[in-house]
């Protein structure tokens, strides 16, 4: 476990004393509408981020066992 100094001990125990208190904005974002732009954007993304994969996924079928 780390050790904390005063000063982080002394912020620690105000917020566990206080609580944690969740802004509006993070509560509840704002919602998007799915718009057909947004999702050929989306698909445009997704598409793009699929080619930076370059490795390959060994499949081993290895074993006695009657399933495979």
């Amino acid at each position: 476990m780390a050790r904390l100094s005063e000063t982080d001990r002394d912020h620690f125990r105000r917020f566990t004393e206080r609580g944690w208190r969740q802004s509006p904005e993070e509560s509840s974002p704002a919602r998007v509408a799915p718009t057909l732009e947004a999702r050929h954007r989306y698909c445009v993304w997704a598409a793009e981020a699929a080619r930076f994969y370059k490795g390959t996924k060994p499949v081993r079928f290895v074993g006695t066992q009657w399933k495979l």
